[in-house]
């Protein structure tokens, strides 16, 4: 992990020395691939390319399910949300993570019946059903509230009082692992575990962070194997891998005068 934390404090070094998050609609672009990478972990089979143009233009990409671009839209949204409340630094509890919910969930969203009650999950309702994720057993939706809550309150002792770089990436990193090992949503909770991740960086000030697409299974067995050994070193470490290799990918685009798609969003 330490090797891991080294090589990330010199990428991210290196990304700021060359003051790539200033170039032209990089903030833009950022958000736009963040929500590709995200929806496409969740099963959107739009290509990066259509994404750009579904995000920029309006573009709906022909022979792709309606419901993958109403996914990356809502995401989007969901995105530029809690941009703008990090800003402001609003507080972090239930009912603004369940804001959140309502947009990832927005068009893709709707009413559930179920044997413990009905509720709407593009309305940001706690699920009322048990949920599954392969062999993965989550909490009874009886005890979602309770946790939810637990986990605010826990970050919010923690938010304001870390300054250290790592300390805050660290911070974010096991809100999402906490958050999404409640999977308070009946759906969604995967993009909204890591919006809340990247809501922490950015309230902070810091660059949002990226999980790959082609590297979903790594991500998903990173978040397992911290489950079993009830630690959340392995996912960290994951996590401090995707955001070394998305330095190096903006770092190799400066460097190969690849600044196109700067220009043209």
């Amino acid at each position: 992990m330490k090797k891991t934390l080294k090589l990330f404090e010199q990428k991210r070094t290196e990304f700021l020395r060359l003051r790539l998050h200033e170039a032209i609609n990089w903030e833009k672009y950022s958000l736009m691939s963040l929500s590709h990478h995200s929806t496409a972990i969740e099963g959107s089979s739009l290509t990066e390319d259509e994404s750009l143009l579904l995000l920029d233009e309006g573009k709906t990409p022909k022979g792709k399910p309606l419901e993958h671009s109403l996914m990356e839209k809502d995401h989007y949204n969901a995105l530029c949300f809690i941009f703008g409340e990090a800003k402001a630094q609003k507080a972090v509890n239930p009912a603004f993570i369940r804001a959140v919910s309502a947009r990832v969930m927005h068009n893709t969203g709707g009413p559930v019946s179920s044997m413990g009650g009905n509720f709407n999950s593009s309305k940001g309702e706690y699920r009322k059903v048990s949920v599954f994720a392969g062999t993965t057993t989550f909490p009874s939706y009886q005890k979602v509230e309770g946790l939810v809550q637990d986990q605010c309150n826990k970050l919010d002792g923690k938010i304001n009082t870390v300054s250290n770089t790592v300390d805050i990436y660290d911070l974010a990193f096991d809100f999402h692992f906490d958050l999404v090992s409640i999977h308070p949503f009946a759906d969604g909770n995967g993009r909204v575990s890591r919006l809340m991740m990247n809501y922490i960086l950015l309230y902070h000030g810091l660059t949002p962070a990226i999980i790959h697409k082609e590297d979903k299974q790594e991500y998903i067995n990173s978040l397992r194997e911290s489950r079993i050994i009830k630690s959340t070193v392995p996912m960290r470490e994951f996590l401090y891998t995707q955001q070394i290799k998305h330095y190096d990918k903006e770092i190799q685009r400066n460097i190969s005068g690849n600044k196109d798609i700067f220009l043209s969003l």
